[in-house]
């Protein structure tokens, strides 16, 4: 937001620019065409300055399908591009030129100019596609885009006349939509995105104008970087914190005001106060009052309060790093006292860069979360086009995360509603990739609004689950075969290698041997297989640990940092006595459910001193009860048994076999088979209330595609998500909760043209 003064203003004279593309257009690597390229998008320009400071531009884009909670760009999506101008110099034969990028389809009619807040100014259109009837025109034939600007303007003209150098107009500082004295607009068109998931498009587009009193024309061309086209994945439901040598929640000080170290390019540091900081400024603060005031009650604009920054319009809050609450973050810190430190961005004029930094050792083949807290601190700063102060929001914060200067997410537009909301993405590491650039971007053009704070930067890996069996504690006999098994539960299907390994003192691991790699299965929506250790323990093994460890490659499973164990460790008990158990196999364990009741049957081998079998049972597969006993024959040969639950099955119940000993306390589990209630009916629970997860449970009768829709009490749909589930129980975590204001919701679970709703209370 621009308060007392203007912001660093860096677009050259024309003269600059011409020189400027004449020895761009060399080879790729041409420092020159680099530098044009940082100063188009980046707003890093000083050495321009001298040279004239008439037009300051840039050029961003806004994923409409994801504006209102944020999200990766997907096949399908709708984008806005936006080119902005501000003019501070009169500027003659001015008009812009685009070409629809690849993997994109033009929106008809939707050419329009706007102010910074999106606001349709008198003039502004939106403009047809015809041939000289408006300002704007779409040429088919190139699939190209041309608006003149300005007053005088002539009609645009398809055919021969939709490149000539002619038909743009005149603008003067100060014309409709006024900026503090200057004037200031948006260029808008729409784009459907239908590039294939993994392809990336590149937007570009060209000012074309003339600034100089001898009628020199030149032009201002804006080639973005690249977006990817991702399927949105959420964020992880397990996460462990990486490796990460960025700032991330910037620290703790008894100061207001800490000195820099964060890289915010293009952005000049400066202590936060009562006309501070302006536009491409920003401050690393404890407090976001002018002055170290930690009452967030006090009046704002328009009444004068210099106890807020600008005399009235900025919230007065604390950091977010560590919150009991993490919506509404920490109080500010009162002075001298210390409090954590969070970057505050008066955004520029200009769409840009707004934080930089390189992430070291990350394992290849790996998803990591990559998140951010961040909250919008005026609900005041919008001005009209007259420049006249309207006391609302103005520009929304709108932020990009780009991986290695490409963009792969964004936030959506964040509402001035007093709490901090966490966006983030998941990202998947090449092959052999251990480290990545990770930017964020201010995509929003700046300027009555668009001033917020960032804390609590983090990365995460993702990882599975680890299942034991037996849980926790396996007992044999010394000599007697006895074996381990471990099932390996994951959202994604990537953590395929796997290796057994054993500790005397749990603590230090080796390897056993028996590693290698298996291929995942679809399972209830996780990716999962298991993986057994077979071995004759001798008397040394009793008091010793079993462990599996995973890892997304062969590499990674000899890396401590890379490979997954969980914490999760089997404890051994090997009995050198009274040991003529255990020797009894299972040939054949299987079930079936009838009248809704489960009837278990079982075959055994070489029985002999066992006392019984019991019926373990489980809801999830993890978590098992005990659901009956059955006494052993002890005879010789195959024997044959059987169970009938008593217990009706309401849609899966899952089962094993403990074989228990005669003799002593030695026991071995059997497999875990599934059974399903064929005539259970589709049905979803939720978990209430609600903070910042969403856990449901799902039944589905058969494989499909299910649809959750979640609404406010208004009907307002504020979210859609779409999964492949198998047949049987799913248990699902939605984790886009926390950014919702706390009240009433509704969810919509859609399958098979089956509609179950759910009532959801959401809470702070």
């Amino acid at each position: 937001m621009k308060k007392l003064y203007p912001g660093f203003i860096f677009i050259p004279s024309s003269g600059a620019v011409s020189r400027l593309r004449h020895y761009s257009s060399g080879r790729r690597g041409n420092p020159l065409r680099w530098l044009v390229l940082v100063f188009a998008m980046i707003s890093v320009s000083a050495p321009f300055s001298s040279l004239g400071q008439k037009l300051q531009m840039s050029y961003s884009y806004f994923n409409l399908s994801r504006n209102n909670g944020g999200g990766t760009l997907q096949t399908g999506d709708t984008i806005e591009i936006h080119a902005l101008a501000q003019v501070n110099a009169t500027v003659k034969s001015f008009y812009y030129m685009d070409t629809v990028p690849t993997g994109t389809s033009y929106i008809s009619n939707s050419m329009k100019l706007m102010t910074n807040e999106g606001i349709i100014f008198s003039g502004g259109g939106p403009f047809t596609d015809l041939t000289n009837d408006d300002r704007g025109v779409y040429n088919a034939g190139v699939k190209g885009i041309r608006v003149n600007l300005g007053t005088g303007y002539s009609n645009a003209q398809s055919g021969v006349g939709f490149g000539v150098t002619t038909g743009g107009g005149t603008v003067n500082p100060g014309s409709i939509p006024k900026f503090y004295g200057n004037t200031l607009f948006v260029l808008a068109y729409k784009l459907v995105v239908t590039a294939a998931y993994g392809d990336t498009i590149f937007p570009h587009g060209t000012y074309y104008f003339d600034t100089s009193s001898s009628g020199t024309k030149t032009s201002f061309h804006f080639a973005y970087p690249g977006i990817k086209v991702v399927q949105n994945q959420g964020l992880c439901v397990n996460a462990l914190g990486a490796s990460f040598s960025a700032e991330s929640s910037f620290g703790s000080g008894n100061t207001q005001n800490r000195a820099a170290g964060a890289i915010v390019p293009g952005y000049t540091k400066i202590n936060i106060g009562l006309n501070a900081p302006q536009d491409n400024y920003f401050s690393i603060v404890n407090n976001t009052s002018a002055n170290g005031t930690t009452n967030n009650s006090g009046p704002y604009v328009p009444t004068i309060n210099t106890n807020r920054v600008f005399s009235g319009y900025w919230d007065i809050i604390g950091d977010h790093t560590g919150a009991a609450n993490t919506a509404t973050g920490n109080l500010p810190a009162a002075a001298g006292k210390t409090g954590g430190y969070m970057l505050c961005v008066n955004a520029a004029y200009t769409t840009g860069e707004a934080y930089r930094d390189t992430i070291k050792n990350v394992c290849p083949n790996t998803y990591y979360e990559f998140s951010a807290w961040v909250r919008n601190i005026c609900g005041y700063c919008g001005i009209d086009s007259n420049s006249n102060a309207e006391y609302k929001p103005g520009v929304l914060p709108n932020l990009t995360y780009a991986i290695n200067d490409i963009d792969y997410y964004s936030t959506g537009n964040l509402p001035h509603d007093t709490i901090w909301h966490k966006r983030g993405f998941l990202y998947l590491t090449g092959p052999t990739e251990t480290q990545f650039r990770i930017t964020i971007k201010n995509n929003a053009a700046g300027g009555g609004g668009n001033d917020w704070v960032l804390d609590d930067i983090d990365l995460a890996t993702c990882y599975p689950d680890l299942v034991n069996n037996p849980k926790d504690t396996a007992t044999s006999c010394v000599g007697v075969s006895m074996t381990l098994s471990d099932t390996v539960k994951s959202y994604f299907n990537n953590y395929t290698n796997y290796c057994w390994q054993h500790s005397t003192d749990g603590i230090n691991w080796t390897s056993t041997g028996n590693c290698g790699s298996k291929v995942p299965t679809l399972v209830n929506g996780d990716w999962q297989y298991t993986v057994d250790t077979t071995f004759k323990p001798v008397a040394a093994d009793s008091g010793t640990y079993f462990r599996l460890i995973v890892a997304t490659t062969s590499g990674n499973i000899n890396n401590a940092q890379c490979a997954i164990g969980n914490s999760q460790r089997i404890f051994l008990k090997v009995f050198n006595v009274n040991c003529t158990l255990l020797n009894t196999q299972i040939v054949n364990f299987a079930g079936n459910v009838a009248a809704g009741k489960a009837s278990l049957y079982w075959t055994a081998d070489n029985e002999a001193n066992l006392k019984e079998y019991q019926v373990e049972k489980s809801l999830d597969g993890v978590n098992f009860s005990l659901g009956g006993t059955v006494t052993a024959m002890n005879d010789p040969g195959n024997l044959g048994y059987t169970f009938l639950d008593p217990s009706p099955v309401a849609t899966v119940e899952y089962y094993r076999l403990k074989m228990v000993s005669s003799t002593n306390t030695a026991s071995q589990y059997s497999k875990i088979i599934a059974l399903y209630n064929e005539a259970a009916a589709f049905n979803v629970s939720a978990v209430n209330p609600v903070t910042s997860n969403l856990k449901l449970g799902i039944f589905l009768p058969e494989d499909g595609s299910v649809t959750f829709h979640l609404f406010d009490v208004f009907g307002n749909r504020v979210s859609q998500k779409t999964l492949m589930l198998n047949k049987g129980n799913s248990n699902l975590v939605l984790d886009d909760m926390a950014r919702l204001p706390v009240g009433i919701y509704f969810l919509g679970t859609t399958f098979k043209g089956h509609m179950i709703q759910n009532k959801l209370f959401k809470a702070n």
